[in-house]
């Protein structure tokens, strides 16, 4: 698992790198999540519990 950046996600040339890509949609007026929030959000679907 790689994250990227808050703002500037991850480099182009590194996503040529990756299996597999994702984003976290957003609801509100939030630009991105922490990226702490993001890696424990994306573990936790990873581990089958979402």
């Amino acid at each position: 698992m790689l994250l990227g950046h808050e703002s500037t996600g991850i480099p182009p040339e590194a996503l040529d790198h990756l299996d597999a890509a994702v984003e976290i949609p957003m609801v509100g007026h939030g630009q991105s999540l922490n990226v702490a929030v993001a890696g424990s959000l994306v573990l936790y679907r990873l581990a089958g519990l979402l």
